[in-house]
C-alpha cells in the first residue's frame, strides 16, 4: 500500500503539462523500469497465439498485462488535455513515441545543451578528481535517459580529454597501452590514488631552489640568500 502511494505522489509531482517533458520522461521511465515494465517500451507486441503457435499464449497474455499497467502510469501522469490526445492508442510504446513527437523539441534542447556542456567541461585547479568525474558521469546518465547510448572507451576518452595533460598525461598514456577498461567510479579511484593533487608552476622569484640550481640575476639571488637567512661570514663579526 505505501509503496501505491509513494508511486501516486511520484506522478502527482511530476506531471506532463508540455513545458517539463524532459523531467517528465525521465521519470517516468523511472518508474517504469521499478515496475518493469520498460519491456513494453523497447519490444513488439508478440503475435497473437493460434493453433499453429499455441505456446505462444503466456508471452502474449503477459505482454498484454504489463502494456495495459505502463499505459495506466503514463496515463495517470498527463495532464487531461494532453491525455485525451493519445489515450485511444493501444500500445505504451505508441504513446511515449506519439508524445515525443508532440514535446520533443525541448528535449532536442536539452541534448544539444548536455552535449555541448559535456565536451566543454575541463577539471577544474583544485578540485578532486573523482568529483569531476562523477560529474562527467551525470552528464552521461542524463544523456541516456534522452536516448542516447555510450560505449564505455567513449565515455573514458572524453573524461581523459578533460583531465590536466601536465598531472594526468603519464597515468593516460599507461591506462592506454596496458590496454585497462574499467567502469567509471573505479577510474575514479585508480586517479585517485595516482594522487589527486594540482601541481603549480612556482616562480623563479619564489621558488627557493633555484638558486642552488640555476644562475640568477644578483638582485634576485640576493632576495633567496635573506629569505633562507644565509649571511656571509663577515657578518657575524
Amino acid at each position: 500500500m505505501s509503496t501505491q502511494m509513494n508511486y501516486a505522489a511520484l506522478i502527482k509531482d511530476h506531471v506532463l503539462t508540455e513545458p517539463n517533458y524532459v523531467d517528465w520522461r525521465r521519470n517516468i521511465k523511472l518508474l517504469l523500469s521499478v515496475e518493469g515494465l520498460m519491456s513494453v517500451l523497447d519490444k513488439d507486441e508478440p503475435e497473437f497465439p493460434n493453433e499453429e503457435n499455441p505456446k505462444s499464449k503466456p508471452a502474449y497474455e503477459l505482454f498484454r498485462q504489463k502494456n495495459s499497467k505502463a499505459k495506466l502510469l503514463v496515463l495517470s501522469s498527463l495532464e487531461k488535455t494532453i491525455d485525451d490526445s493519445v489515450k485511444d492508442l493501444y500500445l505504451t510504446k505508441d504513446m511515449m513515441e506519439e508524445l515525443k513527437e508532440m514535446y520533443g523539441r525541448e528535449e532536442r534542447h536539452a541534448h544539444h545543451q548536455l552535449v555541448t556542456l559535456l565536451h566543454g567541461t575541463k577539471m577544474a585547479q583544485g578540485t578532486p578528481v573523482i568529483d569531476h568525474i562523477m560529474k562527467l558521469r551525470n552528464l552521461f546518465l542524463d544523456l541516456e535517459n534522452l536516448g542516447t547510448s555510450f560505449k564505455l572507451n567513449y565515455k573514458t576518452d572524453v573524461i581523459f580529454h578533460s583531465l590536466p595533460q601536465d598531472i594526468y598525461g603519464s597515468f593516460i598514456v599507461n591506462y592506454n597501452m596496458n590496454k585497462f577498461s574499467v567502469k567509471l567510479p573505479e577510474l575514479g579511484n585508480m586517479l585517485q590514488e595516482r594522487g589527486d593533487i594540482a601541481i603549480a608552476k612556482v616562480d623563479t622569484a619564489d621558488n627557493l631552489s633555484d638558486p642552488m640550481t640555476k644562475a640568477l640575476p644578483p638582485s634576485v639571488f640576493e632576495k633567496h640568500v635573506r629569505n633562507m637567512g644565509m649571511k656571509s661570514m663577515g657578518d657575524w663579526h
